[in-house]
């Protein structure tokens, strides 16, 4: 008989207000009621990824010096179904201010990138999770007037997207060799800030102003990605500040969530055929800044990262309706900046 369901949430923090690190939150399946349930030290957790079976943990090491190093880091831990999280290494990255990092979905490689310097490593890593030191170290163009990166992730397992703001651009390398092989250069020189692979589409988001390129993937093809549709996170009719923060597609493909900081809110867009994203809604979110904010495997629930009032809000996400529903529970944590999220846990 099962007694307890619930979803294991890490939320990375900034250092500020007395912050403990990586917090790990238990959420309630059936009422969404949280609870802290262990704390891990981490020096500004700007970006966190779980490996596709939840074992394993990967944290950016948000700073200017890491290990003694002028760098930033990345390190991996092993989760345990108590919310503990039990170090196993971590990594330099070859840059500062390691602003994102992301996992292979065969557990083979991690990868991270770099705010300053504006470069991104590549890690093979060990049968137990662990980072080897980087196999891969990619710079920017010599002439790049600011050298900065801000999102990184895999393509196919084959490639590596990468937002860079030096170039204002999305560029895919191959993984094994650091090749370049295509970019897209967005005009009139937007805040590119991150995106999300679904299936055969890549969903690249600007900052400002706050529009999603979508892209079909054709790397395998001929090398390329193309472009079929641009479209506003807050509609055409928004005259407000534009500063989104990050999207997320449900792992089935069928929603995509968008966030938008000044406004305190998600929009929900369903995904139609050929990748084209249609708005049904913006979901006002019960606090202030969301700074991330990641969905359950099971496309059941949300969790945000509400910056500014130092809050996690927990929603539940209506398929069916593309909307999210109820009025939300909330626990206090210092200036959360990420989030991940493990699949429903079921304990007899």
């Amino acid at each position: 008989m099962i007694f307890k369901s619930f979803y294991q949430v890490y939320i990375g923090t900034n250092s500020v207000r007395g912050s403990k690190g990586i917090y790990t939150v238990h959420v309630d399946a059936d009422t969404l009621e949280p609870e802290i349930v262990s704390t891990a030290q981490n020096f500004n957790t700007g970006s966190l990824t779980l490996s596709t079976d939840d074992g394993r943990l990967y944290a950016a090491v948000e700073g200017m010096t890491f290990d003694g190093y002028a760098d930033g880091g990345v390190r991996s831990y092993r989760t345990h179904e108590n919310g503990i999280l039990e170090v196993l290494n971590g990594q330099r990255a070859n840059g500062q201010r390691t602003c994102c990092v992301a996992v292979d979905d065969t557990l083979k490689y991690a990868y991270a990138c770099n705010f300053y310097r504006g470069s991104f490593s590549v890690y093979d890593l060990e049968a137990d999770g662990r980072l080897k030191p980087a196999r891969l170290v990619i710079e920017p163009p010599a002439d790049a007037r600011w050298k900065a990166l801000h999102c990184i992730g895999q393509i196919d397992g084959e490639y590596i997207g990468v937002i860079s703001l030096a170039e204002c651009a999305f560029i895919v390398y191959r993984a094994d060799t650091g090749e370049r092989v295509t970019s897209y250069e967005f005009p009139d020189q937007p805040f590119p800030r991150c995106f999300e692979v679904s299936g055969k589409y890549i969903y690249v988001m600007m900052q400002s102003p706050d529009d999603i390129y979508v892209f079909e993937n054709c790397l395998r093809e001929n090398r390329q990605i193309r472009l079929v549709q641009k479209i506003s996170v807050m509609g055409e009719d928004y005259q407000g500040m534009c500063a989104t923060s990050m999207l997320r597609v449900t792992d089935d493909g069928h929603l995509l969530l968008a966030a938008h900081r000044p406004t305190n809110s998600l929009t929900v867009f369903r995904i139609g055929d050929g990748g084209l994203l249609e708005q049904s809604c913006v979901a006002k979110l019960p606090g202030e800044t969301p700074r991330d904010f990641n969905i359950s495997r099971d496309g059941k629930i949300m969790v945000a990262a509400m910056q500014k009032s130092n809050e996690i809000c927990i929603l539940r996400v209506d398929e069916e309706k593309a909307a999210l529903i109820g009025s939300g529970t909330k626990i206090h944590i210092p200036s959360p900046a990420s989030v991940a999220i493990s699949r429903r846990i079921s304990i007899e």
